[in-house]
């Protein structure tokens, strides 16, 4: 079995939560209150993950290591609202892999995925103090406000084109090739699916 070493991003689904649990649970106490926007115990961070919905929204992570054992060293979480107009966004990265652009990657995967789902508003909230996100969010064009206690980062993403559809299937297939051709068929095809469907109406809608 390979043991190369790897860095990438890709789509998370159910089978991926007991990783993306392992991730929030190193956070510190400093790192969960920036994620979540209040303090969270183990407990909270285990009930969070348990609530997921992986048919709805979005997870995109960063895996690090070896072939045969990766592990998740960043998520971004991309909730949709019940009529997927609108999407919040969470990111994280483990403390000791910071400062690499890895949470802006995350975060432009999760924003052409909004885009292409014809999301109108994606918004992401922060702490004053959190400089780094603050810079993160407008690295991706966001508008920042700042209010008591809080501040919000918002975006209104580009209708969804071919363009932005294939780059997604792209972003999709690049993923698989990073996981191995044993993971193609079933991740690979479902997260496709719904850019091609997308594609398609936009290729038959009128001008």
């Amino acid at each position: 079995m390979s043991t190369t070493a790897m860095m990438l991003v890709r789509q998370l689904n159910q089978a991926d939560a007991p990783a993306m649990l392992a991730h929030l649970l190193r956070l510190d106490e400093t790192d969960r209150v920036q994620r979540f926007a209040r303090p969270a115990s183990d407990d909270s961070i285990r009930d969070y993950v348990r609530r997921l919905d992986f048919e709805r929204d979005a997870h995109y992570g960063v895996w690090q290591g070896r072939e045969d054992q990766p592990s998740l060293i960043g998520l971004t979480h991309l909730a949709l609202d019940g009529q997927g107009k609108t999407a919040e966004i969470g990111v994280s990265v483990d403390a000791g892999q910071r400062r690499q652009g890895l949470a802006g990657r995350m975060l432009g995967r999760a924003i052409l995925h909004a885009r292409n789902l014809g999301v109108v508003e994606v918004v992401m909230y922060f702490l004053p103090y959190n400089t780094e996100l603050m810079e993160l969010a407008r690295n991706q064009g966001m508008r920042l406000s700042v209010g008591e206690g809080q501040g919000i980062a918002r975006l209104l993403p580009h209708p969804a084109s071919p363009v932005s559809l294939a780059s997604e299937i792209m972003e999709t297939w690049a993923d698989a090739a990073g996981q191995g051709v044993r993971d193609w068929s079933e991740g690979t095809l479902a997260a496709s699916s719904v850019v091609c469907g997308r594609l398609s109406d936009l290729a038959n809608s009128p001008d």
